[in-house]
């Protein structure tokens, strides 16, 4: 726990933000052609690993009850 607060919710918004980032990304490339495409993936991969942690944290959470 960080700041009291468990790290599911902390990944969480991780996620999120990795998200919002990876989409602005998408939409450079498409609607006004930048050339950002290869921060694209790794955001993209990015964003898979941050929910890929914040699902195991939240899944020990759930099932034991107890914020790690």
């Amino acid at each position: 726990m960080i700041l009291n607060i468990p790290l599911a919710i902390w990944f969480g918004g991780l996620a999120i933000i990795s998200m919002f980032i990876t989409a602005g990304f998408g939409v450079a490339v498409f609607k006004y052609h930048k050339n950002v495409f290869k921060y694209h993936k790794m955001f993209a991969i990015t964003t898979i690993t941050l929910a890929v942690i914040h699902l195991v944290f939240a899944v020990l959470l759930w099932v034991f009850g107890k914020p790690i």
